[in-house]
């Protein structure tokens, strides 16, 4: 089993009983390890990896999140594959003893780490200061919705049909968007391979995050810090569609996941659906011709 786990989880109990059977695995995207990265203690860090470093064959590191991002792989073979970093998944168990080196003293090795920290926090502080207008956009964007769709949303009541088709259309407008502005996309894959496309699961993430905010009133008076933190719970929860699961200690992420994979459920079948209609149609027309050319 492989699921990946977030920055709360690392040193639960559960996480333990977990590594305790040899073949279960924890996945780690980056942004997990930036999170415990930015304090800059080494003395920190090794308390919360310990239970990682006591089973650090058992750890499956993740590529780059926008690495990850721009991975254009059609078929649904692999897909686990390609998200991971074999050097660095090889390289855990030795990045552990460097960690416990420089945890005793070692100066080298702790002036390395010291510059992945500061790496690790101007990363998570760059994300927390490009979300500057994120509130304001979320007000606007909440008048697409009316007052009735909006109450259903606050009162948690059964999505009606009306109100889930509105919702998945404004998911494919963010993932064009993301698409868009991501360096590796020259063009948005086809309909028929989106549900594949990190960008698009993480549409489907950040959007219920949005919603989250837009139904508690919006995010006026959430700080950027907070910001960054819902958007890297939306990040890793896409993450975790890829593998077995999340293992989280917070409500709120293992419910964001819950719903990305609900909803991804959903484009998967529609576009089942569209694309067997579509064989079928080609087959008609195929027979129709074949009837005249007779």
């Amino acid at each position: 089993m492989r699921k990946v786990i977030d920055t709360n989880y690392l040193k639960s109990a559960e996480l333990k009983e977990y590594l305790a059977t040899p073949d279960n695995h924890v996945v780690i995207p980056d942004l997990v390890l930036m999170e415990r990265l930015r304090g800059g203690d080494v003395e920190a860090i090794c308390q919360q990896f310990e239970l990682l470093m006591q089973h650090p064959k058992q750890v499956v590191v993740l590529k780059s999140t926008n690495a990850v991002a721009g991975l254009r792989k059609r078929r649904r073979r692999g897909l686990q594959r390609r998200r991971i970093d074999k050097k660095q998944t090889h390289d855990f168990e030795e990045w552990c003893k460097k960690l416990e080196l420089a945890r005793k003293g070692d100066s080298e090795l702790r002036k390395n780490f010291a510059e992945k920290c500061k790496l690790a926090a101007a990363d998570l502080a760059e994300m927390a200061k490009g979300q500057d207008t994120y509130a304001a956009n979320l007000a606007e964007h909440a008048k697409k919705y009316s007052e009735a769709e909006l109450n259903i949303l606050r009162k948690g009541e059964p999505i009606t049909a009306e109100l889930l088709k509105k919702i998945k259309g404004h998911i494919v407008d963010l993932a064009q968007a993301l698409f868009e502005a991501h360096p590796y996309f020259k063009q948005p894959p086809a309909v028929k391979h989106l549900p594949n496309a990190f960008l698009f699961r993480y549409a489907i993430s950040g959007y219920i995050v949005a919603l989250r905010r837009i139904k508690e009133g919006g995010a006026n008076g959430a700080s950027a810090e907070k910001i960054r933190n819902d958007l890297v719970d939306a990040m890793i929860a896409a993450h975790a569609t890829y593998f077995d699961g999340l293992s989280s200690e917070d409500q709120k992420a293992k419910e964001i996941h819950e719903t990305t994979r609900d909803l991804l459920k959903h484009f998967h079948e529609e576009i089942k659906a569209f694309a067997s209609n579509q064989q079928k149609a080609g087959s008609v027309v195929a027979q129709e011709r074949q009837a005249a050319i007779s």
